[in-house]
């Protein structure tokens, strides 16, 4: 027995991120090491973050036996590039300051020197003037020359005073930097396991563990093309990767699922009420919280790495989206942008007007996902051609279920409102109402190449007060639809292209003749 734990050695091994399944809050990370074994060997996966969730670490080797696998913290035998990084540029920093704090001292020196000379000028002055040694001009010419540099040497002083504060605040951020980073950097763990292979040969071991502090989330861009009724859409994964582990040349797959919610559903219990009674802060320390923190622990999940071809699987209840090529994401880089998908969905726009509110078209697209990708809720960008329309947030939409997306004002449907009438009259002498009467002309005109859909809505006033009469209410063409209790009305109809649509609406208001009506008057 001695003899054959004198054969097993320790091997540290050179690995690589070869593929990672990201979630909503954490990454299933893969690597890959190639070694050659003709013995039992120790193997130490080395370098690793500090922050692997112990219990998700598996190894996976065709062909080895493997043994007892343990996870041991240590240390970066070299620094973290990001450590080097910001230990070099405080180091920069620090020079830096240096060489003006003794361009201070020079300052300083030369500020005494001139000093000097002035309390000695007036002396010498007298002296050299009155034997005519020298001209008095040639004295103001020296005189202005000490001035002048006294004066430059105390404004490059507050320069440097002010470079210096700079430079102090910009040393202490990145020493505050450091010291926060070079705990979680350089906090690294080690994987070390026992294998025993069947024939000497190289073997590919697979080590994958679960990490937080990496995401991704959906993103889109929706281009409208209404002259051919159509939306090109590209699905996007906005990944943030903060794991301390940098990814690359690797493989990226998106899952849906959502492990931290667990897989085991709810039982309900008897919802128990009573009068309130202060407990002991004993009962509570021990009882429900110990409770709290087991069901905790039971009903976290560990998700599994699931193999995909390249297109939306689906992997139980969730779906995965694996990403064609290899990519590169390191640790503490903005988020990056990769496409997902793209395709052209047949589209029905409609324009939405409100002229009473607005003299503006509002242009929206339902669109039917006639794909087999779940398109996730998320954030997007809209477009008409080129030009960027604004913001949108889409809901999830399955295959085959419809979304309506708007995409801003659209400049070629003019929209008009002109008040045709406006006509107060008085009661007479002995009348005690005001009768107001309106006329309003609405006009859509469509300057596109092809007929568009549009829904337009004008509304009448609702009153408030019973001694408020709303009368006379006359609509050419008729509403499609209307809800009078709330006074709006809907037309809605084709207008062909360069065609003017126009909506005449009359109404009559009798009020108090000495009463002023509110929100009437455009």
């Amino acid at each position: 027995m001695y003899f054959l734990l004198l054969l097993i050695i320790n091997l540290e091994v050179n690995s690589t991120v070869d593929s990672v399944v990201i979630y909503s809050d954490r990454v299933s990370v893969t690597r890959v090491a190639h070694v050659y074994l003709d013995k039992g060997t120790d193997i130490i996966f080395s370098g690793l973050p500090g922050t692997i969730d112990d219990a998700s670490v598996h190894i996976k080797a065709s062909g080895l036996k493997i043994g007892e696998v343990q996870v041991k913290m240590g240390y970066e035998k070299e620094p973290h590039p990001k450590v080097k990084e910001l230990e070099a540029k405080i180091k920069t920093l620090e020079i830096e300051d240096r060489l003006l704090s003794d361009e201070i001292l020079v300052l300083k020196d030369k500020e005494k020197f001139l000093q000097t000379i002035g309390v000695s000028g007036p002396d010498l002055i007298s002296k050299e003037l009155l034997t005519g040694k020298v001209s008095p001009e040639s004295w103001r010419i020296g005189l202005r020359f000490m001035t002048d540099e006294l004066l430059s040497a105390k404004k490059r002083g507050a320069e440097i005073e002010r470079q210096r504060i700079d430079l102090g605040e910009k040393l202490n951020a990145a020493r505050r930097e450091l010291n926060d980073i070079r705990g979680i950097v350089e906090n690294r763990k080690s994987v070390i396991f026992d294998c025993h292979p069947e024939v000497a040969k190289t073997y590919k071991i697979q080590l994958s563990y679960i990490l937080y502090g990496a995401y991704w989330r959906p993103y889109y861009e929706l281009r409208a093309n209404p002259s051919v009724g159509r939306i090109d859409i590209s699905y996007f994964s906005k990944i943030s990767q903060r794991t301390n582990e940098d990814w690359d040349d690797t493989k990226i797959v998106l899952s849906t699922a959502k492990p931290a919610l667990g897989g085991i559903a709810p039982e309900p219990a008897p919802w128990y009420i009573n009068l309130y009674l202060p407990r002991p802060e004993e009962t509570i320390r021990g009882g429900r919280a110990d409770e709290l923190e087991r069901l905790a622990i039971t009903t976290v999940a560990t998700p599994e790495v699931a193999k995909a071809p390249p297109a939306p699987v689906e992997a139980g209840i969730s779906i995965i989206y694996p990403l064609l090529g290899r990519y590169v994401l390191k640790s503490g880089d903005p988020e990056k942008k990769i496409q997902v998908y793209e395709t052209t969905l047949n589209t029905e726009f409609e324009y939405f007007i409100i002229p009473r509110i607005s003299s503006l078209a509002y242009s929206t697209g339902k669109m039917q996902n006639n794909t087999d990708y779940l398109f996730l809720s998320g954030e997007g960008s809209t477009y008409v051609g080129d030009d960027f329309t604004g913001k949108t947030y889409l809901p999830t939409v399955a295959p085959d279920e419809s979304v309506t997306v708007s995409f801003g004002i659209d400049d070629r449907v003019k929209v008009k409102r002109e008040l045709k009438k406006s006509k107060i009259s008085k009661g007479g002498l002995f009348g005690n109402k005001t009768k107001y009467e309106f006329i309003y002309e609405n006009s859509i005109t469509n300057y596109h190449t092809k007929e568009i859909k549009c829904t337009i809505v004008d509304q009448v006033p609702i009153p408030q007060d019973p001694d408020i009469k709303v009368n006379g209410v006359k609509f050419e063409p008729k509403p499609t639809q209307e809800d009078k209790d709330l006074g709006v009305y809907y037309w809605q109809m084709p207008i062909s292209s360069g065609k003017e649509y126009k909506i005449t609406i009359s109404f009559t208001v009798e009020a108090p003749r000495d009463r002023e009506i509110e929100g009437l008057m455009p």
